[in-house]
Protein backbone atom coordinates (compact mmCIF):
# COMPACT_ATOMS: atom_id res chain seq x y z
CA UNK A 1 0.00 0.00 0.00
CA UNK A 2 1.31 3.39 -1.09
CA UNK A 3 1.08 6.09 1.68
CA UNK A 4 1.59 9.90 1.48
CA UNK A 5 2.85 11.15 5.20
CA UNK A 6 1.03 13.78 6.28
CA UNK A 7 1.90 13.52 10.26
CA UNK A 8 4.03 11.34 12.63
CA UNK A 9 3.68 12.17 16.12
CA UNK A 10 6.52 12.03 18.25
CA UNK A 11 6.77 8.88 20.34
CA UNK A 12 5.46 8.35 23.86
CA UNK A 13 5.83 5.54 26.40
CA UNK A 14 3.12 3.07 28.14
CA UNK A 15 2.83 0.98 30.76
CA UNK A 16 1.28 -2.27 30.66
CA UNK A 17 -0.12 -3.96 33.17
CA UNK A 18 2.74 -6.41 34.35
CA UNK A 19 5.11 -3.36 34.43
CA UNK A 20 6.65 -3.22 30.70
CA UNK A 21 7.49 -0.40 28.73
CA UNK A 22 6.79 0.56 25.20
CA UNK A 23 6.84 3.17 22.79
CA UNK A 24 3.83 4.42 20.26
CA UNK A 25 3.80 6.80 17.46
CA UNK A 26 0.55 8.30 15.21
CA UNK A 27 0.94 7.80 11.65
CA UNK A 28 -1.13 10.39 9.33
CA UNK A 29 -1.25 9.41 6.06
CA UNK A 30 -3.13 9.52 2.68
CA UNK A 31 -3.87 6.16 1.30
CA UNK A 32 -3.85 4.61 -2.19
CA UNK A 33 -7.08 6.78 -3.05
CA UNK A 34 -6.19 9.63 -1.12
CA UNK A 35 -8.42 8.79 1.80
CA UNK A 36 -7.17 10.13 5.19
CA UNK A 37 -6.67 8.05 7.25
CA UNK A 38 -4.22 7.13 10.35
CA UNK A 39 -2.38 4.07 11.92
CA UNK A 40 -1.17 3.94 15.76
CA UNK A 41 2.11 1.64 15.43
CA UNK A 42 3.60 -0.02 18.53
CA UNK A 43 7.01 -0.59 19.76
CA UNK A 44 6.30 -4.29 20.46
CA UNK A 45 4.08 -5.28 17.53
CA UNK A 46 6.75 -4.62 14.36
CA UNK A 47 9.49 -3.52 15.46
CA UNK A 48 11.17 -2.66 12.15
CA UNK A 49 8.36 -1.14 10.68
CA UNK A 50 8.27 0.91 14.20
CA UNK A 51 12.19 2.22 13.74
CA UNK A 52 11.08 3.02 10.40
CA UNK A 53 8.59 5.02 10.80
CA UNK A 54 9.92 7.20 13.31
CA UNK A 55 12.00 8.65 10.65
CA UNK A 56 9.04 9.55 7.92
CA UNK A 57 8.50 13.08 7.15
CA UNK A 58 5.31 15.12 5.74
CA UNK A 59 5.51 14.64 2.01
CA UNK A 60 7.51 10.91 2.35
CA UNK A 61 5.63 8.59 -0.12
CA UNK A 62 6.15 5.27 1.89
CA UNK A 63 5.31 2.16 0.56
CA UNK A 64 4.13 -0.75 3.04
CA UNK A 65 3.38 -4.55 2.91
CA UNK A 66 0.23 -5.34 4.74
CA UNK A 67 -1.15 -8.30 6.15
CA UNK A 68 -4.69 -9.06 8.26
CA UNK A 69 -4.01 -10.53 11.49
CA UNK A 70 -6.02 -13.30 13.52
CA UNK A 71 -7.88 -10.26 14.77
CA UNK A 72 -8.83 -9.15 11.11
CA UNK A 73 -7.19 -6.10 11.27
CA UNK A 74 -4.62 -5.12 8.81
CA UNK A 75 -1.13 -4.60 10.11
CA UNK A 76 1.84 -2.96 8.56
CA UNK A 77 4.28 -5.95 8.61
CA UNK A 78 7.19 -4.33 6.29
CA UNK A 79 8.57 -1.07 4.44
CA UNK A 80 9.17 -1.91 0.85
CA UNK A 81 11.62 -0.59 -1.28
CA UNK A 82 10.70 2.04 -3.67
CA UNK A 83 9.23 0.40 -6.57
CA UNK A 84 8.98 -2.87 -4.90
CA UNK A 85 5.28 -4.54 -5.08
CA UNK A 86 3.86 -6.16 -2.05
CA UNK A 87 3.82 -9.87 -2.51
CA UNK A 88 0.35 -11.24 -3.39
CA UNK A 89 -1.40 -12.96 -0.15
CA UNK A 90 -0.73 -17.04 0.16
CA UNK A 91 -4.16 -19.02 -1.22
CA UNK A 92 -5.62 -20.46 1.57
CA UNK A 93 -7.84 -23.16 1.61
CA UNK A 94 -11.09 -23.07 3.49
CA UNK A 95 -10.16 -24.87 6.37
CA UNK A 96 -7.48 -22.37 6.81
CA UNK A 97 -9.46 -19.18 6.65
CA UNK A 98 -12.35 -20.66 8.61
CA UNK A 99 -13.51 -19.11 11.84
CA UNK A 100 -14.87 -21.16 14.83
CA UNK A 101 -18.62 -20.72 14.63
CA UNK A 102 -19.45 -18.16 17.15
CA UNK A 103 -23.54 -18.73 17.13
CA UNK A 104 -25.22 -22.01 18.35
CA UNK A 105 -26.36 -23.91 15.15
CA UNK A 106 -28.76 -26.20 17.29
CA UNK A 107 -31.44 -25.86 20.00
CA UNK A 108 -29.69 -26.04 23.83
CA UNK A 109 -33.57 -25.46 25.43
CA UNK A 110 -35.00 -28.81 27.31
CA UNK A 111 -37.48 -31.19 24.74
CA UNK A 112 -40.86 -30.99 26.08
CA UNK A 113 -40.23 -34.61 27.29
CA UNK A 114 -37.01 -33.07 28.94
CA UNK A 115 -39.00 -30.43 31.07
CA UNK A 116 -41.13 -33.13 31.90
CA UNK A 117 -38.83 -35.82 33.56
CA UNK A 118 -37.13 -31.99 35.49
CA UNK A 119 -40.75 -31.12 37.12
CA UNK A 120 -40.99 -35.32 37.97
CA UNK A 121 -37.59 -35.00 39.81
CA UNK A 122 -38.60 -31.73 40.97
CA UNK A 123 -41.35 -32.52 42.83
CA UNK A 124 -39.98 -36.21 43.84
CA UNK A 125 -37.63 -34.10 45.57
CA UNK A 126 -39.81 -31.46 47.21
CA UNK A 127 -42.30 -34.72 48.36
CA UNK A 128 -38.95 -36.26 50.14
CA UNK A 129 -38.66 -33.06 52.44
CA UNK A 130 -42.18 -32.78 52.91
CA UNK A 131 -41.97 -36.36 54.40
CA UNK A 132 -39.15 -35.82 56.47
CA UNK A 133 -40.67 -32.94 57.99
CA UNK A 134 -44.21 -34.57 58.06
CA UNK A 135 -42.70 -37.35 60.14
CA UNK A 136 -40.13 -35.39 62.28
CA UNK A 137 -43.43 -34.00 64.21
CA UNK A 138 -44.55 -37.37 65.18
CA UNK A 139 -41.32 -37.48 67.83
CA UNK A 140 -40.60 -41.31 67.09
CA UNK A 141 -38.09 -42.67 65.40
CA UNK A 142 -38.27 -42.24 61.10
CA UNK A 143 -37.11 -45.07 58.66
CA UNK A 144 -36.28 -44.57 55.50
CA UNK A 145 -39.72 -46.90 54.47
CA UNK A 146 -41.88 -44.55 56.27
CA UNK A 147 -40.09 -41.62 54.44
CA UNK A 148 -40.61 -42.72 50.92
CA UNK A 149 -43.69 -44.48 50.96
CA UNK A 150 -45.17 -41.41 52.42
CA UNK A 151 -43.08 -39.20 49.95
CA UNK A 152 -44.32 -41.56 47.27
CA UNK A 153 -48.15 -40.64 48.40
CA UNK A 154 -47.20 -36.48 47.95
CA UNK A 155 -45.74 -37.27 44.44
CA UNK A 156 -48.63 -39.53 42.94
CA UNK A 157 -51.54 -36.76 44.45
CA UNK A 158 -49.07 -33.83 43.24
CA UNK A 159 -49.07 -35.77 39.83
CA UNK A 160 -52.78 -36.13 39.58
CA UNK A 161 -52.21 -40.02 40.19
CA UNK A 162 -54.24 -40.22 43.28
CA UNK A 163 -56.82 -38.28 44.52
CA UNK A 164 -57.98 -36.72 47.78
CA UNK A 165 -60.01 -38.69 49.44
CA UNK A 166 -58.89 -41.86 48.24
CA UNK A 167 -55.72 -41.42 50.15
CA UNK A 168 -57.80 -40.52 53.55
CA UNK A 169 -59.70 -43.84 53.16
CA UNK A 170 -56.29 -45.38 54.38
CA UNK A 171 -56.53 -43.35 57.07
CA UNK A 172 -58.24 -45.29 60.69
CA UNK A 173 -60.85 -43.62 61.91
CA UNK A 174 -59.20 -41.50 64.88
CA UNK A 175 -62.55 -39.86 65.86
CA UNK A 176 -64.75 -41.07 68.04
CA UNK A 177 -68.22 -41.07 67.04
Amino acid sequence: MQLDIIDVSQPSTATTRNGRQYQSIEVTFKNDEGKVQSKKLMSFSNPDVFKTAQTWEKGDIVNVATEKDEAGYWQWTRVLAEGEQQPAPAVQTASATARPATRVTGSNYETKEERALRQVMIVRQSSLANAVATLATHGKAITEIDVIGLAKKYENFVLGQQSADSSFAEFEDDIPL
